[in-house]
């Protein structure tokens, strides 16, 4: 009945802990009811509520918006082919496995040994042991458990299983960050695919124009400094051209990179830069921003840093493990298996700490700094999360506006192009005019065509400031790549 009682109290020890409850880190900083550019003011307290990492909500397949299927098909080679995803995946896995072999120290640990040792007797022994030699055949089980009596197991694992969910968010995050890349990589390939065309179009007039101009000077209707500047506007459009071809060029090559292939494998024939701009939202819920996987895993390390103070404040407290064996033991292997072979042994343990010159003081002391420093981090990812949706606003209103002026400003520069030109051919001036009328217009142009693509990252930036789409109609089958199979519950 003693031995029952002790064991009935250490296993009710068992389930004790020492360490801190966890207080959200949630709590710490807040997020307004909706952001939106202008409208949201900092100093209006009833707009705030706290922030809580909701990065399960489904994000959807976000680049549906765009109605591209060559934009489909790179994000879809980029989850697929991408060997740094691939790489943050396996990470995954190896946390994930870490959580399960700290959880295995909870249990007993069951072993078994078999052993042989033949022993020699020296002559002063003999007249006692009775024999020069003799056999030692040994078979059996052991049993070794370390009681969890003040939670440091549990707290450790709990922290494991946090660090394996924040990689898993990394991933996630890794993977959005990914294919924003891939779109705005995408969309400044097709913008510079419009320059090149302008300026292919630019180039073929301004060679006409060099060969008009030496005929005039032949006939003495121009000077040959409207030669030199005819020539000089050819070449300028040469070498912007070049300049294009060479940033479409590298564009190509960083975006092969992105979908895991190289340049002569990518396969794509890209379209110049339409102006089919996506549906932007004026204002967004912060429930989407709260889905932002850097977000959540943030969130995560706060929980694991809170776990490992736990395990520091346990190891104040006295360890106690128990350790059992059951063994047949022979001097002769045919009767190993006997009744009268059988042993056995049981010895509990206890460890106290009592002085050890403050190491276990500074590793508490380094688990609350490691939380504080980790609940810093989060309010940092929160903050910059909101400044990035709001900036993300402000682009898409504010370059909409600017592209509807600059609509406008190059119909203007090309009705003045097309005034000058007709002047020049009267006679009426000379052809620095026209040269000037013709390097605006196309500066213009190439301004409006810059701005397009502009228009289009923002729309990604602003998706990818969120965590991923708006809409509440989203295909959920694959909003959550790969999360289920990758962390089940331990």
């Amino acid at each position: 009945m003693k031995k029952f009682f002790i064991l009935s109290v250490s296993l009710a020890l068992v389930g004790c802990s020492v360490g801190p409850d966890y207080e959200e880190a949630s709590k710490a900083v807040k997020l307004p009811e909706t952001v939106k550019a202008e409208q949201f003011t900092r100093s209006d307290v009833k707009m705030w509520k706290n922030a809580l990492p909701a990065d399960s909500i489904a994000k959807g397949n976000w680049w549906k918006i765009f109605n591209d299927k060559k934009l489909d098909a790179l994000l879809e080679r980029c989850a697929k082919n991408n060997p740094d995803l691939a790489s943050a995946f396996y990470r995954v896995e190896k946390a994930r496995e870490a959580a399960l072999m700290e959880k295995a120290d909870l249990y007993p640990q069951l072993s078994g040994h078999a052993s042989y040792a033949r022993t020699g007797v020296s002559q002063n022994n003999k007249m006692f042991m009775g024999e020069k030699s003799y056999d030692a055949w040994t078979t059996g089980f052991g049993i070794t458990w370390d009681l969890d009596l003040f939670g440091r197991v549990r707290s450790l694992l709990d922290s494991d299983v946090a660090n394996a969910q924040a990689m898993l968010c990394e991933y996630q995050n890794l993977m959005l960050n990914l294919q924003a890349n891939v779109a705005k990589t995408y969309y400044s390939i097709r913008a510079l695919k419009s320059e090149i065309e302008v300026l292919e179009r630019t180039l073929k007039v301004r060679k006409g124009d060099t060969e008009l101009v030496r005929q005039r000077v032949a006939m003495d209707y121009s000077t040959n400094i409207d030669l030199k500047r005819a020539i000089q506007q050819e070449y300028e459009a040469s070498a912007q051209l070049a300049s294009c071809y060479r940033q479409m060029l590298l564009a190509e090559n960083t975006l092969s990179l992105l979908v895991g292939s190289t340049p002569a494998e990518i396969g794509v024939k890209f379209e110049a830069l339409d102006e089919k701009f996506p549906q932007m939202p004026k204002a967004v819920a912060s429930e989407l921003l709260e889905r932002r996987p850097d977000i959540a895993a943030a969130e995560r390390r706060v929980f694991a840093a809170n776990a490992r103070i736990g395990a520091a404040q346990a190891a104040f407290f006295p360890t106690i493990s128990l350790s059992a064996n059951t063994d047949l033991n022979a001097a002769k292997i045919d009767k190993l298996i006997n009744s009268n072979s059988f042993a056995w042994g049981i010895s509990p343990q206890i460890y106290i700490p009592i002085f050890e010159a403050g190491r276990n003081v500074a590793r508490k002391r380094i688990a609350l700094a490691e939380h504080k420093e980790s609940l810093e981090n989060y309010k940092s990812k929160v903050l910059a999360a909101i400044n990035e949706v709001e900036d993300s606003l402000v682009n898409i209103k504010w370059l909409e506006v600017e592209y509807k002026a600059r609509i406008g400003l190059v119909a203007a520069s090309v009705d003045v192009q097309k005034m000058t030109r007709i002047q020049y051919d009267e006679g009426y001036t000379d052809y620095f005019s026209v040269s000037d009328a013709q390097r605006a217009s196309l500066n213009n142009a190439r301004s409006l065509i810059v701005l397009r693509g502009e228009r289009f990252r923002a729309c990604v930036n602003l998706i990818q400031s969120l965590g991923g789409g708006w809409s509440q109609k989203t295909d959920n089958k694959d909003a959550d790549f790969g999360q289920n199979d990758i962390l089940p519950k331990l």
